[in-house]
């Protein structure tokens, strides 16, 4: 099942390159809402999973390198990172235009739909942009419709057995009726979305 429209992603790709390209390495040590995370952490996150999702899209069958995302390091030069992520995001919509959703993707040892990936990269970087802006008090306003599709994807994935104390996602954070639909989003993955930087 298709979760994302072919120009989801890449537009919020390059939203993230542009807010990465306005943090300032004073910024770094700052903490985010990911209690791991500090900033630059959180930089070397992105570009680092950010390839990583791209790499698989370019070769589904699993062939090819990965980058090791647990040793990356983001260029200190916040252009340089927002660079980066903006030829991640070319990447992802060139293997959009050829067709991969229809295809699987060895991702984490075994085959998965490229539809599904697609998903959960969206959700993903949706998510840390709103850590890296609450952080930064920088603005992040994706697109509507990315956060709708986002919203709909990640109750498929997204179960108890992931959440709870040292897993990766916290139980749902309960928000107003009147909440943005970022907001809820934020608040399905365990975090709150008015998290205020120290």
């Amino acid at each position: 099942m298709r979760m994302t429209s072919d120009t989801q992603l890449p537009a919020v790709l390059d939203e993230l390159s542009d807010l990465l390209g306005k943090v300032t390495p004073d910024q770094y040590a700052a903490p985010t809402p990911c209690p791991e995370f500090d900033v630059a952490v959180l930089r070397s996150h992105i570009l680092a999973w950010g390839q990583f999702f791209a790499q698989a899209l370019e070769n589904p069958s699993g062939d090819g390198e990965r980058v090791d995302v647990d040793s990356y390091e983001a260029p200190a030069d916040p252009a340089e990172a927002a660079a980066l992520l903006r030829e991640v995001s070319r990447r992802v919509q060139t293997t959009i235009d050829a067709g991969v959703a229809e295809q699987q993707v060895s991702l984490f040892g075994g085959p998965m739909p490229a539809s599904v990936t697609l998903g959960m990269c969206l959700s993903e970087y949706l998510v840390h942009g709103h850590d890296l802006a609450r952080a930064t008090g920088l603005p992040w306003n994706p697109p509507a419709d990315a956060v709708d599709s986002a919203l709909a994807f990640m109750p498929t994935v997204l179960t108890d057995e992931y959440r709870g104390p040292g897993k990766s996602f916290g139980y749902p954070v309960e928000v107003s009726s009147s909440a943005s639909e970022l907001d809820r989003l934020i608040a399905f993955t365990g975090r709150n979305p008015s998290w205020p930087a120290a």
